[in-house]
């Protein structure tokens, strides 16, 4: 999950603030995907493949929108 996390944070995704605040990538192994959740734990964006079975997609999910393609 390091290449993952490296590319979310470099395109804004998740983020590490100073006052020690930070989202964060969770997977679960029963659903098979990714996730990532904001300090509080709220999910923020989905981490599903793309339409091409390759690439991931960062969904948004409060505007159920692509953020960000992961190319493979």
């Amino acid at each position: 999950m390091g290449k993952i996390e490296e590319m979310l944070l470099r395109n804004g995704v998740i983020y590490r603030s100073p006052d020690g605040s930070s989202s964060y990538v969770e997977g679960s192994l029963l659903s098979n995907s990714l996730v990532v959740k904001d300090s509080s734990g709220q999910v923020t964006h989905r981490i599903e493949r793309a339409a091409n079975g390759v690439d991931l997609v960062a969904i948004n999910t409060s505007t159920n929108t692509v953020d960000l393609r992961l190319a493979a």
